[in-house]
């Protein structure tokens, strides 16, 4: 199912185990994540419902590299540039199972390649987005959102989601760098928070603060590490 959030810009929802995918038109179209190689047909068909095909995606980027994330790029691959920040790169080109789970749900882990490799601060830009790479380590080390700049829109793959939700800190990531992530959002100026699973909001300070206060509980000096940072 497919949602347009407004022009040029769509939400399109697989089956409960791929991630979101979005959709950004332009003079280069982009497809942000790309769920699971099982769920390509449905979003083959979400995509010609919104009037384009597959073949017309120019770039994709991968948020992470969990399977969830990265399935579709097996049949993207051929036509379209598949961006990631580094340290998702190589273990998505080196089908490194222990993190991107793949096998875990018979999704094949080989094959996948990766043209380019994105730092921390880069920028994709197309005649309508203006996209910064900003790099989020916790939930993966690979992790990183994309922040909007000019329409201050943050997607946020699975770093951060509405209303506090938690983040699963999975192999290859670390609470420490999560709650680090945490802060650097914290001072975007966002609008619009749109991530990989769960609902849109419109209130991505109240829900970096709720992430944060819940995460840093887990740590036995929390009371000094919340007054340290401001939040009490």
């Amino acid at each position: 199912m497919y949602t347009e959030i407004f022009h040029g810009l769509y939400r399109i929802e697989l089956s409960k185990l791929s991630s979101s995918c979005y959709l950004l038109l332009s003079n280069r179209n982009i497809l942000i994540d790309s769920g699971t190689s099982d769920d390509f047909p449905l979003l083959k068909q979400e995509l010609s419902k919104i009037g384009i095909s597959y073949k017309d995606i120019d770039i994709v980027v991968n948020t992470h590299e969990h399977f969830d994330h990265i399935g579709g790029n097996l049949y993207l691959q051929d036509s379209a540039h598949i961006m990631a920040h580094r340290l998702a790169a190589v273990k998505i080109e080196y089908g490194d199972d222990e993190v991107t789970m793949c096998r875990v749900v018979k999704q094949d882990v080989v094959g996948y390649k990766v043209n380019v490799w994105l730092n921390n601060t880069d920028i994709i830009k197309t005649d309508d987005w203006f996209l910064k790479v900003i790099y989020t380590p916790g939930h993966t080390s690979g992790c990183m959102c994309l922040y909007e700049t000019r329409k201050k829109i943050l997607f946020s793959g699975d770093t951060v989601f509405a209303n506090g939700t938690l983040s699963a800190i999975l192999n290859s990531g670390s609470l420490a760098e999560y709650l680090n992530s945490l802060q650097k959002l914290k001072n975007l100026d966002i609008s619009l928070l749109l991530p990989a699973h769960g609902k849109i909001s419109e209130h991505a300070r109240e829900d970096i603060e709720v992430s944060i206060i819940d995460n840093i509980k887990r740590f036995p000096d929390a009371k000094y590490l919340l007054k340290s940072i401001g939040i009490i």
